[in-house]
């Protein structure tokens, strides 16, 4: 993964960018949100006007309010953003994306204000979906006055917001944490721990079941960020994106948090 940063003024440095990071040979992704120093931290993200989402196998066009850009990241799988009228934090953004995202079925692991979304125009590299093109389905520049309605319960985006948390994925052997911990992990948890490659599709419900279940055992920030960078259901989903590690071990360790 290679992050690189722009300073927003004007178009030349971001053609540059894409032409030495060319479609044809990359993967390109752009965060929608405006950071205030060269790291894509959650604590770093400035106020936004967007709301994203990654749609997936849901219709984008069912969701409430409708998007404002909608494009195809594969065949039947689709991503969005949302033009907001006004600017909010990033925690009140996260709020609207993860409300958009629970009631009308797109991926629920998104709504993380430094999230990546895959840019329109460029190819989708990944041999299983056949490196397809990713068109623009839908652009509408008008600003959105309405809102998503907050979710509520368990549910409520405020419960489990995530804040940022500084780890170390090279800290630890995986195979050392898991026999530290293996008589207090359930047996799923464990064999999940010890795979070497990807058996289930539903990569994100197993990268959560292992971050929760390391956590409830007891294990360090250091110690769960260790397993879960070398597991290959992370490696397979996010590559080496120590961003996205960092974001999904906050996210649900903010989540199993609140659930207690």
């Amino acid at each position: 993964m290679v992050d690189r940063f722009i300073v927003l003024r004007g178009d030349s440095k971001i053609e540059r960018l894409l032409g030495r990071y060319d479609r044809h040979h990359y993967d390109q992704y752009f965060s929608p949100n405006i950071y205030a120093k060269p790291s894509r931290k959650l604590d770093g993200v400035q106020t936004t006007r967007l709301g994203w989402c990654d749609v997936d196998e849901a219709d984008p066009f069912a969701f409430v309010p409708k998007p404002s850009v909608v494009w195809q990241t594969s065949p039947g799988r689709t991503q969005a953003l949302w033009f907001w009228d006004r600017p909010h934090t990033p925690i009140q953004a996260s709020a609207f994306s993860k409300s958009l995202t629970y009631r009308h079925g797109g991926d629920k692991g998104g709504s993380a204000a430094n999230k990546l979304l895959r840019l329109p125009g460029s190819f989708n590299h990944k041999p299983e979906r056949g490196m397809p093109f990713i068109p623009l389905l839908h652009f509408d520049p008008r600003p959105i006055t309405a809102r998503p309605h907050a979710l509520a319960g368990k549910d409520s985006s405020e419960a489990y917001v995530p804040r940022a948390m500084e780890m170390n994925p090279l800290a630890h052997d995986r195979f050392a944490i898991w026999k530290k911990y293996r008589s207090k992990l359930t047996v799923s948890t464990s064999q999940l721990v010890r795979h070497n490659e990807v058996r289930a599709v539903d990569r994100s419900s197993r990268i959560f079941a292992m971050v929760a279940g390391l956590h409830e055992a007891g294990a360090t920030l250091d110690e769960i960020a260790s397993v879960i960078w070398t597991s290959p259901y992370f490696r397979d989903k996010y590559g080496d994106d120590q961003n996205a590690l960092e974001t999904e071990i906050s996210r649900i360790i903010a989540r199993v948090g609140a659930a207690q």
